[in-house]
């Protein structure tokens, strides 16, 4: 029996550390960040509408509003592609008026 178990972790050990290094490597990557500048967003309230509006589109991960800069910063679930298209309408459709958007730059 404790040499079956033993054959087992052996042949299973290679497959489970692939996932293991996989996985951290997919983790760590870093995720893509969009910052919209925003006309408009004064108050708490506005930022939750307009946090939820921008949230609602395909691939968002999550979004975070800094009312001082008058921007918010999306976030992207891996592999996710936005437009600024996208971003501006939602942004029009919570309300306000977008300013810039501002994609991250590839090296």
């Amino acid at each position: 029996m404790f040499l079956r178990v033993l054959l087992t972790i052996l042949v299973m050990a290679p497959t489970v550390l692939w996932t293991v290094s996989h996985g951290l490597a997919q983790e760590s990557s870093p995720a893509q960040q969009i910052i919209v500048r925003v006309d408009g967003a004064s108050c708490p309230f506005c930022a939750f509408g307009l946090e939820k509006k921008l949230g609602q589109i395909a691939g968002v991960a999550s979004v975070t509003m800094d009312l001082k800069g008058g921007k918010a910063t999306v976030i992207l679930k891996k592999g996710a592609k936005v437009s600024e298209q996208v971003l501006r309408q939602a942004v029009e459709e919570a309300g306000f008026t977008p300013r810039e958007i501002i994609f991250p730059t590839t090296p």
